[in-house]
């Protein structure tokens, strides 16, 4: 027999705050909703249903009270409402299993804006989390203190808490509430499969509590740990804990990763993080925007992906001062993996237009077509050589580059007549270049550049050994 899935109830409209007269016009509204799938449910069910069979339907499992900022009688409104039984059944709250509570709290007084955040995530202590938001809300350690009661849902899979102003002390009360084993069932951490922490400051400290999250940690898909001011140190703290997280299968479905704004520019991080991308079998979506790799880097977390063989979808290596060398070694990866890569982000890199030939020269070949739907290469220093050499990968009406749907190249260095050419190749496809300098010379000093590569191409060798003996000391350590 066909069922009505659960309804999701939210608060319409605009960013405001709300008083308790607002609060009572969205309790009017989730009730007519609510009351009309619950009639809806009755007649699938049949004659024969009877008021205990409607009272134990799950009505709504996923509830948005996001943008809205609450008053503290309003909050209690709402909270009341989700708690009470609904029409003689289970309260609404006891069925949630999706609850967005993000910038909630914006614009109110601390006192207040503890009372709420309180109140309403105390509504839900009947309820069987599976996926919260508490983004966006300034919380300080009596905040999380205030959020306990989802925090702490043994049934808890997804948690974002990002935008949060999250310092060191309040990253280690998050730590301690998501690894705790007091009942002895297991903590929260190792249940999660998502978790997200981004522009926060909790600094280097914060970055030992993350690790001990990771540490209990053994089905995460999706990591975000970026923009928290973690400095050398603290970088250093995260990819030796994703290593050992990901380390004898624990992890291995980890599917998305954002490591953006860490700082990665020494050997021990990057060999940490060779080793833990290298475990990444499933790996779709890699985030290292702004992460000081520079070309030994790139170097090696294209080797790394290579020998994961991840079927990897979103590449971002943007802001890493990734030269001519580095590249080729993105170039050399985009050709191992097959042609799978669909979004490629190298914003911000010291490319020059021949860095941009070889990653345009990865785009030949393939028989049906690369699978590359958006190339961002803005304030790559790129000129007329590497536009060229663009508009060469994508062939004649786009034959060889059939699923672009995007290319981005401002602040770079175009005459009039190859912006032009660029328009025809790429038409709505480029996205509009109000940066371009049109008076540049990008490509005049290429032929110093020429005089360098063959001292550089004989530092890769001697690189080449180094990566080769990183991924052999990595393969004995797998070797079970």
């Amino acid at each position: 027999m066909a069922q009505l899935a659960p309804l999701k109830i939210e608060v319409p409209g605009e960013r405001e705050f709300v008083e308790a007269s607002k609060a009572r016009e969205f309790i009017a509204l989730w009730t007519e909703q609510l009351t009309a799938h619950r009639q809806e449910v009755q007649a699938i069910l049949g004659d024969t249903t009877t008021e205990g069979d409607l009272g134990n339907v799950v009505l709504c499992d996923r509830i948005r009270l996001s943008d809205k900022s609450f008053s503290d009688e309003a909050a209690d409104i709402i909270a009341a409402f989700l708690k009470e039984p609904f029409m003689g059944g289970r309260s609404i709250a006891s069925g949630i299993l999706y609850a967005e509570l993000d910038d909630i709290i914006a614009g109110r007084m601390t006192e207040m804006g503890l009372h709420v955040l309180q109140t309403i995530c105390d509504a839900f202590a009947d309820a069987k989390l599976v996926d919260v938001n508490l983004s966006d809300n300034a919380i300080g350690q009596q905040g999380i203190g205030a959020c306990k009661t989802v925090l702490s849902k043994p049934s808890l899979e997804r948690l974002a808490l990002c935008n949060n102003g999250l310092s060191e002390a309040t990253m280690e009360e998050v730590a301690d509430i998501l690894t705790n084993d007091e009942s002895g069932t297991g903590c929260v951490a190792t249940n999660l499969t998502k978790i997200h922490f981004y522009n926060n400051m909790s600094g280097e400290g914060g970055c030992k509590q993350f690790a001990r999250i990771l540490e209990k940690s053994s089905k995460l898909t999706d990591i975000r740990f970026s923009s928290t001011r973690a400095g050398k140190y603290g970088s250093d703290i995260v990819t030796s804990a994703l290593d050992v997280a990901l380390e004898e299968g624990r992890n291995a479905n980890l599917e998305k990763l954002d490591l953006c704004d860490n700082n990665f520019g020494n050997k021990a991080s990057q060999d940490a993080l060779f080793r833990a991308l290298g475990c990444t079998a499933s790996l779709s979506y890699l985030d290292l925007r702004d992460c000081e790799l520079e070309d030994d880097g790139v170097k090696k977390v294209c080797h790394a992906l290579f020998e994961s063989d991840s079927a990897l979808e979103h590449l971002d290596l943007s802001g890493n001062a990734v030269e001519r060398r580095g590249a080729k070694q993105i170039a050399d990866y985009i050709r191992d993996s097959g042609g799978k890569l669909k979004v490629l982000c190298l914003d911000d890199n010291d490319l020059t237009s021949k860095g941009v030939v070889h990653i345009a020269s990865a785009f030949h070949g393939s028989e049906d077509g690369h699978a590359i739907e958006r190339l961002q290469l803005n304030y790559t220093m790129c000129g007329a050589i590497g536009a060229r050499a663009l508009i060469d990968a994508f062939g004649p009406d786009g034959k060889d580059l059939p699923n672009l749907t995007k290319i981005c190249l401002d602040g770079n260095s175009f005459k009039e007549d190859i912006v032009g050419e660029l328009e025809v190749a790429f038409d709505n496809k480029l996205v509009e270049m109000e940066e371009n300098d049109s008076d540049g010379e990008a490509d005049d000093d290429l032929s110093d550049e020429d005089s360098d590569e063959e001292e550089e191409d004989e530092n890769e060798e001697e690189q080449n050994g180094e990566v080769d003996a990183l991924t052999d000391a990595m393969n004995k350590s797998l070797v079970v």
